[in-house]
């Protein structure tokens, strides 16, 4: 009897002791458990804090839409060691700049810009709260300063910007844009705050396609002051870099009209001055007083308009795509763009060929810069009959040389394009065509200035997340919840493990 009383009470203080450990056991598990969920929520909400405190953000588009660009490090790096800082102003406070979408994406790039470059800051100013930080940057130009608005500043001088010129748009949608150009806008004004102002001018009174136009706007872009030109009623100023001359419709004066503007352009590039020309085969045979003038220089607009069928951009094969020359002095502005793997078409829409009279006189040396495919034609504008066919000049480039004191050369030089479309917005705007990286190229050789070239705006990524805001909330508490509850089932699972043994 007593034995089997002592056995009895060995098995209660086996069981008293196994339930105490499972007891203790469990309680760490438990505690173990409730430990992790705080750790993890804590540490959800510190990233959190932190990232919104230093704005810690990683671009993670496939385009690096909002990643400083290798060609927009060259020129800005170039603008800090002039020894200038930059403040960039949005007119909304901080905490409020993800509200406007358009705003935000501005704001995620030049926040790249302020990490990166210790001469670049932000600022907010709240417009509507403290409207006196805002007025300082209201002036006549800018009556109706918008909270969307954005300013680039020197402390001296500034620049306004709407909010639709930082990005791209198709030419025929201007209500949704496709890509971001924040780091071309942005990157442009610091240089035109930076860099001693070069002066355009547009040759005007001939029936020129000037103000408002796209190339216009590109010589803005690229730093230079924009000016009209009479010259039957002025001289170029001394300062010009550029003279264009797009597009006219009237002849020039020359020797027998009461102003000769002929010997105009001819004494400026005598003094090292830079001229375009952009001329439109249906015009092309009246302009005899500038036509004897580009003879001079080398070369001859033929009266003709080129079709290419097999490598045309449009049905009738008049927007005709043109081959890069790759030799003579003609090949530097095409340079860059053959480098590429898959270089972008330049379009030249009803277009004339350019006869290239000689290669070399008077320290005048003529080259080529784009020509037709060898399926190309060219049609007379007077009777319609083939003027010519294969390979022909489309751009050249004149360039005369000067020595100087010491045998130092110097260089000058005159483009010439037979088109009046060579500019239009289709072939200008954003990097489809080619069209304006030879102009910047050009502008380079010609100022020996940096120009933006290489700044292309940045596509919008195809695999973007089309989401509501209501989903994007419920994807982010469904992620902060995630750490937690994944340690709740592992905790639960090793509670339950340990009570059963």
């Amino acid at each position: 009897m007593n034995g089997d009383i002592n056995r009895n009470n060995n098995v209660n203080v086996n069981i008293k002791a196994a339930r105490k450990r499972r007891l203790k056991h469990g309680g760490a598990a438990l505690l173990l458990t409730v430990v992790v969920l705080i750790a993890v929520v804590f540490l959800n909400y510190a990233v959190g804090a932190l990232v919104q405190a230093k704005r810690l953000y990683a671009d993670m588009t496939k385009g690096q839409i909002y990643t400083v660009s290798d060609a927009a490090d060259e020129i800005i790096s170039a603008v800090g060691d002039e020894g200038r800082k930059f403040e960039i102003i949005f007119f909304t406070r901080f905490d409020e700049m993800g509200g406007n979408e358009y705003q935000r994406q501005v704001y995620e790039y030049c926040r790249a810009l302020a990490e990166k470059y210790d001469f670049i800051s932000l600022r907010y100013i709240d417009s509507i709260a403290h409207p006196e930080e805002a007025a300082p940057y209201q002036n006549s130009e800018v009556p109706d300063l918008k909270t969307t608005d954005v300013v680039v500043t020197n402390g001296e001088a500034w620049q306004v910007f709407k909010i639709d010129s930082f990005f791209t748009f198709d030419v025929n949608d201007k209500s949704t844009p496709f890509a971001l150009n924040a780091e071309y806008r942005i990157c442009t004004a610091l240089m035109q705050m930076t860099y001693e102002k070069m002066l355009a001018c547009f040759t005007v009174g001939h029936g020129e396609t000037t103000a408002g136009g796209s190339l216009c706007e590109l010589f803005a872009d690229a730093g230079f002051e924009v000016r009209d030109i009479d010259l039957a009623k002025e001289d170029i100023p001394a300062d010009t870099r550029i003279l264009v001359i797009n597009s006219p419709i009237y002849d020039f004066g020359g020797e027998k009209d009461a102003v000769n503007e002929i010997t105009k352009v001819d004494r400026y590039l005598d003094g090292l001055g830079n001229v375009m020309v952009f001329e439109d085969p249906s015009v092309g045979a009246k302009l005899t007083n500038l036509a004897e003038f580009l003879e001079e220089w080398g070369i001859r607009f033929t009266p003709a308009r080129v079709v290419d069928p097999v490598n045309g951009l449009n049905a009738d094969g008049t927007a005709v795509s043109a081959l890069y020359t790759a030799e003579g002095t003609g090949s530097g502005l095409t340079k860059e763009l053959r480098s590429l793997e898959n270089p972008p078409k330049t379009v030249l829409e009803g277009a004339m060929p350019i006869e290239v009279l000689w290669t070399t006189r008077n320290q005048v040396e003529v080259s080529t810069v784009l020509t037709s495919h060898s399926t190309a034609k060219a049609y007379s504008t007077a009777d319609g009959g083939e003027a010519a066919s294969g390979e022909m000049p489309l751009m050249t480039v004149s360039t005369h040389t000067t020595i100087g004191e010491n045998n130092e050369a110097y260089y000058n030089y005159m483009l010439c394009v037979g088109t009046s479309k060579y500019a239009d917005d289709r072939y200008l705007n954003g990097n489809v065509y080619g069209n304006g990286d030879i102009i910047y190229e050009a502008m380079r050789a010609f100022c020996k200035k940096p120009v933006p070239v290489d700044l292309d705006f940045k596509v919008y990524d195809d695999a973007t997340l089309d989401i509501t805001n209501g989903q994007a909330v419920a994807w982010a508490i469904a992620l902060v919840l995630a750490g937690p509850v994944v340690a709740g089932i592992i905790g639960g699972a090793v509670c339950r493990r340990r009570k059963r043994s």
